[in-house]
This record gives structure tokens, sequence and C-alpha cells, in this order.
């Protein structure tokens, strides 16, 4: 007769392998192969592996993230640009978060560290060069597509001292500006 793990486990931090496979929805053997190759955080006693409970969480918490697609912030006062730029990011398969202004754009950035920015230059609470300097200060090198009307702004020579930034006069074509932003991604990769 097998015996239920579920109450067991509840409040254990050690796990054996049947009960780590549970939390992890994966096969028992899966699990134990990937502990003989040190693929998974685990140790083993006697004949069998144990887990400790928080390091295979944090473990699997990793992992999640390596798959996640590119985080792409989209910074535009023009809400027919920000949902046209959203939606291409969104159907080439990249993670998208959008801001009308610096201070949203600023916001998004702390709450989940993007991995590229899509910056207008104008935008009504500060212009673009102050969103740059500050996102310079939460990662030195996070890759700003800058997406402007105004290529031959004093606000464009003053941009590129807070290097990587790449510039792209508005309008732009949707196909150019993907090719960017995969290129600034593939360069900052690496770095």
């Amino acid at each position: 007769m097998q015996r239920s793990r579920g109450p067991q486990m509840a409040g254990r931090n050690v796990l054996d392998a049947q009960e780590a496979a549970g939390l992890l929805g994966a096969h028992v053997e899966t699990l134990r192969r990937l502990a003989r190759k040190g693929a998974v955080p685990a140790y083993k006693i006697g004949k069998d592996w144990r887990f400790n409970r928080q390091t295979l969480t944090r473990w699997l918490e990793n992992q999640q993230g390596r798959h996640q697609a590119p985080l792409v912030l989209v910074v535009d006062d023009e809400p027919g640009i920000r949902t046209l730029l959203t939606a291409f990011m969104e159907q080439d398969g990249y993670r998208v978060a959008a801001a009308a202004d610096g201070q949203q754009a600023l916001a998004a950035a702390q709450r989940s560290l993007p991995d590229v920015v899509l910056l207008d230059l104008m935008l009504p609470d500060m212009h673009g060069v102050a969103v740059l300097k500050a996102l310079r200060n939460l990662k030195a090198d996070m890759p700003v597509i800058m997406v402007t009307g105004y290529p031959d702004s004093r606000l464009i020579a003053e941009a590129l001292h807070y290097p990587p930034v790449t510039l792209l006069p508005k309008p732009v074509a949707c196909d150019i500006l993907l090719k960017t932003v995969r290129m600034v991604l593939e360069g900052s990769r690496r770095v």
C-alpha cells in the first residue's frame, strides 16, 4: 500500500526524491538523473537523493526566469505609438511593459529590470535624457534605443554621453525596429 506524502511534505524542509519530484511536477527518475549530473541542487544520503525545499524552490524560480522572453520597456507619450510598439514586440515573442512618461518608465524599470528600453526623447514630465540617466543608475549597461522625431536635437548629443544608446528616427519601420532590438540584445549578451 502506497502512503500519501502530501501532509508529511508540507512542514518539512528536507525532501526525498519522490517528494521533490512531486513539488517540481517531474518524474522521480528524471529528477534523480538531474541530481547525478549535478544539474539540480541535491545531496545523497544512503542510496537516494535529498533536496532542501527552499534551495530547490529558488533553483526552480531561477530556471523559469532563464527561459523567459526578454522584457522590452516601451516609453512613449503617444498612446497609438505605445500600442503599436507593444503589439509588434509581443508578436515577435518579447514580454512588454509600457509607460506614458518618465516617472512611469522609472517605476516600471524598478519593478522589473528590462532587457532593453525603447525610449521616446520628448516626454510630458521629463525629457528622455533624464530618464536615460536614471536608468543608468539601475543598470549601467542597459541597452536603450531612443526613438525620436527630433534626431537633430541637442538632447541627442547629450544622450550619447550615456552609452549604450542606439538612435532611430521616427517614423521607424517595424522591421527595422525589431532588427535593432535583436541586435542590441545580442550585443548585451556578449558583454
